[in-house]
């Protein structure tokens, strides 16, 4: 066979040329292909208020500690200057870091106004997502911006909200099937401010936490797309004595764990993890672009076989 241009043989190198730009073609088109069938169709982001890593090898936490196994992880994230539980949780969802997204302070009422800033949520509601918010304290409510949520409960502070949330979490999603969730535990920040972290009433209370993570991992399971879900498990800020205040190690040391569809198992993250890296790495796994302005990027590593790379390398 002979490859003519303007009535003339192509050479050797000119076809070896044109064979690898439609085998690259078609290779990148096939990869693109395989990702699109493996993506994440759900993902879900838990918070543990109040959560310093070295808790976690000091408390009974099997599941957690399993968990550890079972996906890529860090005990050396870093939140938010300052270490507050709206700020941190603002960074999360929005990619930003409190000088662009302006949250500083940890209380919030109706009349403050709510989120101005693009988050994962209205990104993902843009795409025709179903989005769900389940939280622990009232304040979290800024980040509710009404239109961008399916639905949205608070528990505010009750001594039970562990297990209530839990329970409403597992009904909602066993009818609704959202496909971003974030699911705040309060626990075991009120044990740290009323007892002091690290106690016995603090670690009790993380205890108590890692039962509820086990019955939501469980009925993702039973619903059978546990294959097709990426799981966050982070929190928004340490605590040291009875308090969270000041740029201390103690404060500033958070826990990042990532598991399910796609995500690298047994694998300890090698690059530095912001809780601002949250949002992309959620909106990476979902198959969603990251904003370009966004301070926080996608803990790309945690990936395995290269998933992220199809999309990068088709473009």
């Amino acid at each position: 066979m002979l490859l003519l241009f303007d009535n003339k043989i192509a050479s050797p190198k000119l076809i070896i040329r044109i064979i690898n730009y439609w085998f690259i073609t078609f290779f990148s088109f096939f990869t693109l292909l395989a990702w699109s069938d493996s993506k994440t169709n759900y993902a879900i982001i838990i918070t543990i208020d109040g959560l310093r890593p070295d808790a976690i090898t000091n408390a009974n936490t099997p599941f957690t500690i399993s968990l550890i196994k079972q996906g890529s992880y860090t005990l050396d994230a870093r939140t938010n200057d300052p270490p507050n539980t709206l700020s941190s949780h603002t960074s999360l969802v929005s990619g930003l870091k409190p000088n662009r997204h302006k949250i500083t302070y940890n209380y919030w009422n109706h009349e403050l106004g709510y989120v101005n800033v693009n988050t994962i949520f209205n990104i993902a509601k843009n795409k025709g997502m179903k989005t769900a918010f389940f939280v622990g304290k009232d304040k979290l409510e800024y980040l509710a911006k009404p239109g961008v949520l399916n639905y949205f409960e608070s528990t505010g502070k009750a001594p039970t909200s562990v297990e209530e949330i839990t329970s409403r979490f597992t009904s909602y999603f066993k009818m609704e099937k959202p496909n971003l969730t974030l699911i705040h535990y309060p626990e075991p920040d009120m044990s740290g401010h009323e007892s002091g972290w690290m106690t016995e009433d603090y670690l009790i209370a993380l205890e108590n936490v890692d039962r509820a993570i086990a019955s939501i991992i469980e009925s993702i399971r039973k619903e059978g797309i546990y294959d097709e879900t990426t799981i966050i498990i982070t929190s928004d800020h340490g605590g040291k004595d009875k308090s969270h205040e000041g740029i201390h190690k103690e404060n500033m040391k958070i826990p990042w764990i990532a598991i399910g569809s796609g995500v690298k198992v047994d694998y300890k993250i090698r690059n530095k993890v912001f809780i601002h890296d949250t949002a992309p790495t959620v909106l990476l796994a979902l198959g969603i672009e990251v904003p370009e302005d966004w301070d926080g990027k996608p803990i790309k590593e945690i990936f395995a076989n290269g998933r992220y790379k199809a999309i990068e390398n088709f473009n």
